[in-house]
C-alpha cells in the first residue's frame, strides 16, 4: 500500500510505501529533505506534521520524545506513513528539494584493500568501464552487504574529479557483519552500492575552514581537502585530528602532501593525554580543547565537522563560544555500526 506525502508550502507529493520511511520514499523520488545520519540518532530531519500520523520500528529514533510526538514531530528517517501526510517545511526554499547529485544505485569491484591500523582499512572499489559517480566532497556511499538484505555507510575518500572508482575507510569492529565480510572479501568481488548522501558538504564561500575529525572521521575531511587541492584553493584551511594513540594518526603523509598544495593550510594533531610520549611536542588532551586553547573570533569562518556524536556535540558548543555561527557548522555524525 502506498501513501501520500504532501509537503508544505509548496504542495509538493511523493508516493510512501508502507514498507519505507519517509525519508527512503523521498530519496526515491529525487525531493531532497534535510538529514544527518540516518539512524535516528542525530534530530537533523525532525519535522513538523501538519495532519496524518507516522510509526516507528521498535527502539528506532533516539532523537524523539514521547513529547514530541505527541506534539506531531516525525523523525523523517525512521518514521513509517500510517495514512496519507502533510509536513509543514520550515525553512527551505524550494530549490533546496533538488538534489544536486540524485542518489543511484551502482555494482564496484573490491580492487585493493589497505590497513592503515590495526582496526582501519582503506578500501578501493572501481566501477564498471565507462561509469562515473557524481557525487559532492564530504558525501558517503551505502554499501550492501552481500548474502544480507543491510547496507553499511561509508564516506568517500577520493575527491568529486575522480568519479571512477569509490575509496572508503572502514573501522573494524569485533563481530560486525561488514567488518568481517569485508577481511575476507577476495579481491575482484564485486559489491552492490547506492549513494550519494549526506550534507555535510563544502560550501562555496571564501571563508576560512576550520574542519574537525577522528578516527574514520578523516574520510570525508580527505575528500574536501583533495577537492580544494583539485581547485588550488587558497582559502585558509585549519585541520585538527584526533586520536587515541600515535599509531591512530594514519594517513598523515598525504594528509603532508595536500598540505603541500594548500599554502594556507596547518594540520593540528592532537593526542589524548595517556599516549604521549616525550618526543611527541604536538597537542594533547581532547581534539576541542585544543581547539578551544588556539582559536578565537571565529564568526567569519566555517566548520566541518565528522566522527563521533559526542564529539560532534563538544566541537559545535566551542565553536559557538569562539563566535561562529551555528549556521556556519556542517556535522557528518558517524553511528557505529559494523
Amino acid at each position: 500500500m502506498s501513501y501520500d506525502i504532501r509537503l508544505e508550502p509548496f504542495g509538493l507529493r511523493f508516493g510512501c510505501g508502507e514498507d519505507e520511511t519517509i525519508l527512503q520514499a523521498a530519496f526515491r523520488a529525487g525531493v531532497n529533505l534535510r538529514y544527518g545520519c540516518r539512524h535516528g540518532g542525530c534530530g537533523a530531519c525532525r519535522t513538523q506534521l501538519l495532519s496524518g500520523d507516522v510509526d516507528y520500528a521498535p527502539g528506532a529514533g533516539t532523537a524523539i520524545t514521547e513529547f514530541d510526538r505527541q506534539a506531531g514531530i516525525a523523525l523523517l528517517c525512521t518514521a513509517y506513513p500510517r495514512e496519507d501526510l502533510t509536513l509543514a517545511l520550515e525553512g527551505y526554499e524550494e530549490g533546496d528539494l533538488a538534489p544536486q547529485y540524485p542518489p543511484q544505485d551502482m555494482t564496484a569491484t573490491l580492487r585493493a584493500r589497505k590497513r592503515l591500523t590495526p582496526d582501519v582499512l582503506l578500501l578501493t572499489f572501481e566501477l564498471a568501464a565507462g561509469a562515473q559517480f557524481s557525487f559532492a566532497a564530504g558525501q558517503y556511499v551505502e554499501i550492501a552487504i552481500p548474502g544480507t538484505n543491510a547496507f553499511r555507510s561509508y564516506s568517500c575518500v577520493n575527491p568529486p574529479s575522480r568519479n571512477d572508482h569509490v575509496v572508503c575507510m572502514v573501522r573494524l569492529l569485533r563481530g560486525g557483519i561488514f567488518s568481517t565480510y569485508i577481511q575476507a572479501a577476495p579481491l575482484g568481488e564485486q559489491f552492490r552500492m547506492r549513494g550519494p548522501f549526506g550534507q555535510c558538504t563544502l560550501a562555496d564561500t571564501a571563508a576560512d575552514i576550520i574542519m574537525v575529525a577522528g578516527g574514520t572521521g578523516l574520510a570525508p575531511i580527505a575528500s574536501m581537502l583533495n577537492q580544494l587541492a583539485d581547485m588550488r584553493s587558497r582559502r585558509s584551511v585549519r585541520f585538527y585530528f584526533g586520536a587515541k594513540t600515535r599509531q591512530d594518526l594514519f594517513w598523515s603523509e598525504e594528509i603532508e602532501a595536500l598540505g603541500a598544495i594548500l599554502p594556507n593550510f596547518l594540520y593540528i594533531p592532537v593526542l589524548e593525554e595517556g599516549a604521549v610520549d616525550q618526543a611527541w611536542d604536538g597537542e594533547t588532551g581532547l581534539v576541542t580543547e585544543a581547539l578551544e586553547r588556539r582559536e578565537s573570533g571565529l564568526h567569519r569562518s566555517e566548520a566541518y565537522l565528522c566522527g563521533s556524536p559526542g564529539m560532534i556535540e563538544n566541537a559545535t558548543s566551542t565553536l559557538r563560544r569562539l563566535g561562529m555561527f551555528s549556521s556556519r557548522i556542517r556535522c557528518d555524525r558517524f553511528v557505529v555500526t559494523g
